[in-house]
C-alpha cells in the first residue's frame, strides 16, 4: 500500500465494526465473550499482578486544617458501629445528596484516609466509621452524576474517593470501588457495540478513563478485575467506531467530533485514549486491530491539518477550525511521546516491532529519522475532510486550508465572552499557513491580547458583509449570548482529493438564527470553488448576494488576505512596487493586479474584477472576549474585492501562490494573463469549470444537476458533484475522480441525523470501458442513445471514487 494514499482509504474498511459486546449491564453477568480457558486465566492473573505493581494506587493527601475539620465532622455525626459493616449516626443527608455535599464527602474521605495512613489508631477508626456510614446509608450511590464536561468535579471527586483505596482492607476496597463505579456510570463498559456507538463522549474518555482503570485493576476480586479490565479494553476499542451524525467522536474521514461537529480543539481526548491503549500493549488486554487502525488514522488526520514542526511547539491548524478559541486554540493536543506510544501499540497489535507506516508519518511530521527503517514519506498533496467540511493542500513548508459551514456543521462557535466576533470564522475561507510560528502566517501571535487588532470582518478567502459597528457583530449585540454559525439550507461543501491535485467547493446561505434570531439578517449567499494543483490555487466565486434592512454602510466583500505585520514579516508588494505602511490603494476593474503579502503569499486578480481595495496600516479592533474587554491596535496588510452594498449576482476569481517571491509572482501573473496556467471555462451560478493547461486536468464543481457540458469528456451529471478528469496524451485513456461532499443529512432527532448515499450518474462523451486491472471500483457503464457512456456509482459519506477508463 502506498503510504501517501493510506489516509484517503475508506475508513479502514468502513463497513467493519467490532463484535457486539455483552448486552447485560450487570458486570457479574458478562457475556460468554469474556470466558477464557484456565491457562488464559492464569496469564491474565499474572498480567493483572504486573499492572498492580506498575500502576500503584494513588496516595491520599491532606493538611492539618483539613484533618481537624474532618475529625470534627465525624464527632458531630455521632457515628456508632452496629456490626462489622453497619454504622449509624445523625445523617445530614436527605433523600437527595447535592453536588456540593458530594464534593465535601469525597474530600472528607480523602482527608480521613490520609490521617489514617499517617497516624493509625483513632484516626484509622474514624476513617473506617465514616466510610462504613457512607456505605450503610448508600450515600455515594445517591450522589448526582457529575457532568462529563464539568472537568473539575468529574476528575476531582472520584479521585478523592479512589485515593482512599490504599488505606482500605479488601472488603471496604470492594465496596468503595463498586460505589465509585456506579458514580462513573461505568457499566457503559459493558454495552453492546451498537449501544456504545451512540454513547461515545469525548469528555468521558478524557476525564473518566483514569478512574475506570484504577477501579478495574485494583478490584481485590481477581475474577472481577479481569472481567472489568477486559471490558475496559473493549471500551477503548469500541469507542473508535465511526459514530453517526453529530455524535462524538471519530468519523470515516478521520475527523474527530465534539459539540456536534468536527472540533480539533477537543481532541485532547486522544491523549488519554492513547495513553491507556499504551498501558494495555504487550498484554492479552491489548486493543483490537481495527480500533488501532481507526485511532492511528484519526491522529494522522489531525496532524495533516496542521503545519509540521520538529517538536510539539508551533504545530497549529487553520483558524477556521479553531472552534471557540480563535488564534489561541490552534495547537495540536497530542504529544510526540504519545505518537511514539501509538506506534508501539501498532507494532503490538500487528505483531511486528513497530508500525512502519505510522512511523513514516511520524518521521515526516517531526522532521526526523528516528525510525530509520520506516520508508521515507513525502505527504505533499491534497486531503479531503468532508465531515468538517474542509480541504487541505500541503506543499513544502506551507499548507492551504479551505472550509465552509453547512446546515449541520458550524463554522464558528460563539460563547460567553469567547469568540464574540467569530461569525465569519469559516465563511468559505482560504487560509495559508506557514511553519515556524503564528506570526509567519500573519495571524495574531500575542495570546495575551486575545487577537485585539484583528479585523474580524476579514478572514482570508471568506466572503462576508463588513460590519461597521462591532457590537452588531455579536449575537444579540452583547458579550454573553451563544451562537453557532451554520448555513440555512445548504449542505454542498467539501473537497475532492486526487493524486497531485484537489478541488474544494461550497454553496452557502448564511443563517442568522440559533434557536431565535441573533443577528440582523443580511441573507448573504454565495457559491465558491478552489482548484489546487502544482503549488497554486485558483479560486472562483459566483452568485454573491446580500440583502436586508441593515445599514447601507455595510459592504459585501471577498477578502483575499489579512496579515498582521510583525518582525517576521517581509514587504507588501503590489504590481512590483513595495507598498509603504499607512497607504491604501484602489485598483479598478480594467487593471489586473498581482501582490505578494508580508507572509510571502502571492495573489493574482485578473482584469474584470470588482474594485480591489488594498490597505496597509494600523487598525483598532476589540479582542475575542467582547466589547467590554477593550480594544487593541495592530498594523495589518489586507485586500478585498468590494462587491458593493446589498449586491446581486456578483462574482470573482483570483489565483494564490504560497511561498513565493515578487520575481516569481510577476512571471506567474504574466503566464496566467496569457492563459498558460488556468483557464476558466465556466463560472456560472451552478457550474464552475477550470482547466489546468500544463496537465490538461479539468476540475468541475457542479452545485446542481447539469447537462450540455462541453469543456471535456464529462457531458452531464444528474446530481450535485465534484469531478476531476484527465485524458492521457493519446486521448485514449481517461482518469476520473468524483465525490459528493454533500452528505445529504436526514434528520432523525434533535442534533441527530444520518448520511444518505448519492446515486451518481455522469455522462461521458464517447464510448469507454474500464481499464484492465481497475475492475475493483463499484461502477457500471452503459451506452445511451447519443452513443455516449453513462457511468453510475454510489457515493457515500463524502468519500471519493477513482476510475481509469479506456476508449
Amino acid at each position: 500500500m502506498k503510504l501517501k494514499n493510506w489516509i484517503g482509504l475508506l475508513p479502514f474498511c468502513a463497513g467493519i465494526f467490532l463484535s457486539p459486546y455483552a448486552m447485560s449491564n450487570v458486570r457479574t453477568n458478562y457475556s460468554a465473550q469474556t470466558e477464557v480457558s484456565v491457562s488464559d486465566v492464569e496469564v491474565k492473573k499474572k498480567e493483572l499482578k504486573e499492572f498492580r505493581k506498575k500502576y500503584k494506587l494513588p496516595a491520599p493527601k491532606a493538611n492539618q486544617r483539613e484533618i481537624d475539620a474532618a475529625l470534627m465532622q465525624v464527632q458531630l455525626w455521632q457515628l456508632e458501629r452496629d456490626d462489622e459493616k453497619t454504622v449509624t449516626g445523625v445523617s445530614p443527608f436527605k433523600e437527595k445528596v447535592t453536588l456540593q455535599q458530594g464534593r465535601d464527602i469525597a474530600k472528607t474521605v480523602r482527608v480521613l484516609a490520609f490521617a489514617a495512613e499517617r497516624d493509625g489508631g483513632d484516626a484509622e477508626e474514624s476513617f473506617n466509621l465514616y466510610l462504613d456510614f457512607l456505605f450503610t446509608e448508600k450515600v455515594i450511590e445517591r450522589m448526582p452524576k457529575y457532568k462529563y464536561s464539568n472537568y473539575n468535579d468529574v476528575r476531582r471527586v472520584p479521585a478523592d474517593f479512589l485515593s482512599a483505596l490504599s488505606v482500605c482492607d479488601d472488603v471496604r476496597k470492594s465496596r468503595l470501588i463498586a460505589a465509585v463505579w456506579n458514580l462513573l456510570e461505568a457499566d457503559r463498559l459493558y454495552l453492546s457495540a451498537e449501544e456504545l456507538k451512540l454513547k461515545v463522549n469525548s469528555d468521558y474518555i478524557y476525564n473518566v478513563l483514569p478512574h475506570l482503570f484504577i477501579c478495574a485493576v485494583h478490584n481485590p476480586n481477581d475474577e472481577q478485575a479481569i472481567k472489568d479490565l477486559t471490558a475496559f479494553s473493549r471500551f477503548l476499542s469500541g469507542c473508535t467506531q465511526y459514530s453517526p451524525s453529530g455524535y462524538d467522536i471519530l468519523k470515516p474521514d478521520g475527523t474527530g467530533f465534539h459539540h456536534n461537529t468536527h472540533y480539533n480543539g477537543y481532541m485532547y481526548s486522544y491523549r488519554t485514549w492513547v495513553e491507556y491503549m499504551g498501558r494495555l500493549k504487550g498484554t492479552s488486554f491489548r486493543i483490537e486491530k481495527e480500533a488501532y487502525q481507526r485511532m492511528s488514522k484519526a491522529v494522522v488526520s489531525i496532524y495533516l491539518m496542521a503545519v509540521r514542526s520538529e517538536s510539539d511547539k508551533d504545530r497549529y491548524f487553520a483558524n477556521s477550525m479553531a472552534g471557540r478559541h480563535p488564534f489561541t486554540g490552534l495547537g495540536i493536543n497530542f504529544s510526540r511521546q504519545l505518537f511514539e506510544t501509538l506506534i508501539e501499540v501498532g507494532g503490538d497489535v500487528l505483531g511486528i516491532p513497530y508500525d512502519q507506516e505510522l512511523a513514516s508519518y511520524y518521521n515526516y511530521f517531526y522532521k526526523t529519522k528516528k525510525y530509520k527503517d520506516a520508508p521515507e514519506l513525502k505527504a505533499d498533496g491534497f486531503y479531503q475532510f468532508n465531515f468538517s467540511p474542509a480541504g487541505v493542500y500541503r506543499q513544502g513548508n506551507w499548507l492551504a486550508v479551505m472550509r465552509c459551514p453547512t446546515t449541520n456543521f458550524w463554522g464558528g462557535e460563539i460563547y460567553n465572552k469567547t469568540n464574540r466576533f467569530g461569525r465569519y470564522q469559516s465563511h468559505g475561507t482560504l487560509e495559508i499557513l506557514y511553519e515556524g510560528g503564528l506570526a509567519k502566517c500573519g495571524y495574531p501571535a500575542d495570546k495575551e491580547k486575545k487577537s485585539a487588532g484583528w479585523d474580524w470582518n476579514m478572514m482570508p478567502g471568506s466572503t462576508t458583509v463588513h460590519y461597521t459597528d462591532w457590537k452588531e457583530m455579536t449575537p444579540n449585540k452583547n458579550d454573553a449570548d451563544r451562537f453557532d454559525q451554520k448555513s440555512t439550507t445548504t449542505n454542498f461543501a467539501g473537497a475532492l482529493a486526487w493524486k497531485d491535485c484537489g478541488l474544494f467547493a461550497a454553496a452557502f446561505d448564511q443563517d442568522d438564527r440559533w434557536g431565535s434570531r441573533r443577528f440582523e439578517p443580511t441573507n448573504l449567499s454565495f457559491c465558491k470553488s478552489v482548484f489546487a494543483v502544482d503549488g497554486m490555487l485558483y479560486s472562483l466565486g459566483t452568485d454573491i448576494e446580500a440583502k436586508g434592512d441593515y445599514s447601507d454602510e455595510w459592504i459585501t466583500a471577498t477578502n483575499l488576505f489579512q496579515s498582521i505585520v510583525s518582525k517576521e514579516s517581509g514587504d507588501m508588494t503590489v504590481n512590483g512596487q513595495i507598498m509603504k505602511a499607512g497607504k491604501e490603494q484602489i485598483i479598478e476593474p480594467q487593471v489586473a493586479a498581482w501582490m505578494v503579502t508580508p507572509t510571502t503569499t502571492g495573489y493574482f486578480v485578473p482584469k474584470g474584477h470588482d474594485r480591489l481595495v488594498i490597505k496597509y496600516g494600523e487598525q483598532t479592533t476589540p479582542s475575542s472576549a467582547g466589547m467590554a474587554a477593550g480594544m487593541g491596535k495592530e498594523t495589518a496588510a489586507k485586500a478585498y474585492l468590494h462587491h458593493g452594498v446589498k449586491p446581486e449576482k456578483k462574482s470573482y476569481q483570483f489565483m494564490v501562490v504560497p511561498g513565493t517571491t515578487s520575481e516569481r509572482m510577476k512571471e506567474l501573473a504574466k503566464k496566467q494573463e496569457q492563459e498558460k496556467l488556468f483557464k476558466v471555462i465556466t463560472a456560472q451560478d451552478s457550474v464552475h469549470i477550470v482547466k489546468y493547461l500544463p496537465t490538461s486536468t479539468i476540475a468541475y464543481a457542479l452545485f446542481a444537476p447539469v447537462s450540455n457540458l462541453s469543456a471535456g469528456v464529462v457531458c452531464a451529471s444528474k446530481t450535485e458533484l465534484l469531478v476531476m478528469e484527465r485524458l492521457d496524451k493519446s486521448e485514449s485513456g481517461l482518469e476520473l475522480a468524483l465525490c459528493n461532499p454533500n452528505l445529504r443529512p436526514k434528520t432523525i432527532g434533535k442534533n441527530n441525523w444520518r448520511t444518505t448515499p448519492t446515486q451518481a450518474s455522469i455522462e461521458l462523451k464517447g464510448k469507454w470501458t474500464v481499464k484492465s486491472g481497475d475492475e475493483s471500483q463499484k461502477i457500471t457503464l452503459e451506452e445511451n442513445a447519443a452513443g455516449n457512456t453513462v457511468l453510475k456509482t454510489v457515493l457515500s459519506q463524502g468519500m471519493p471514487v477513482y476510475v481509469s477508463l479506456v476508449k
